[in-house]
């Protein structure tokens, strides 16, 4: 196991122990998984957020309480996600930027899954660089989770507002 799949393991444990300890202190984590769908030639990208902490990013930034996930979410709500989710996550595949449609969200017990898709590439990626500072503005400890898939192999990543990108190569 490389020295990034232990970290990735080991912060991920700490989140799951933090997340036991919230009467210490409230935890901002999100999931973001990337897959690479080789029947299509597209990337598929799914976010899990806890709604309430989406909502405040909305309002702050649109001026709309969105009330997500709930009977009284807003009509824009997902124009609105969709805007957000364009702004705060971006993907370079081989040196070329990916564009993403959003698809629409979902809701899941305590939080919500959002989801993109970009164009077919030209070809499978080799080399990534992943930009995602989704809910950073809000919450000085936000901590974004990023898991990358392409066919057996994946990688994880964590981002923090100090390191909210990075970089990796498929297969290593």
């Amino acid at each position: 196991m490389n020295s990034e799949k232990k970290r990735a393991i080991g912060m991920l444990l700490l989140l799951i122990w933090l997340g036991g300890a919230g009467w210490l202190h409230k935890f901002y984590v999100s999931l973001t998984e990337i897959r690479y769908n080789e029947h299509n030639m597209r990337v598929e990208v799914s976010f899990r957020i806890f709604p309430d902490d989406l909502d405040r990013a909305l309002e702050e930034r649109y001026g709309v309480e969105t009330h997500l996930a709930s009977s009284l979410e807003h009509p824009q709500a997902d124009s609105l996600v969709g805007e957000y989710l364009g702004a705060h996550f971006s993907l370079i595949s081989d040196g070329r930027e990916v564009g993403f449609s959003y698809l629409g969200k979902e809701p899941e017990s305590d939080a919500i899954w959002c989801y993109m898709e970009s164009e077919p590439l030209e070809s499978a990626p080799s080399a990534l660089r992943i930009r995602n500072n989704m809910l950073m503005e809000q919450f000085e400890d936000q901590v974004n989770i990023i898991q990358v898939y392409a066919g057996h192999w994946n990688r994880g990543m964590l981002f923090t507002k100090q390191l909210p990108e990075g970089s990796l190569t498929i297969g290593d």
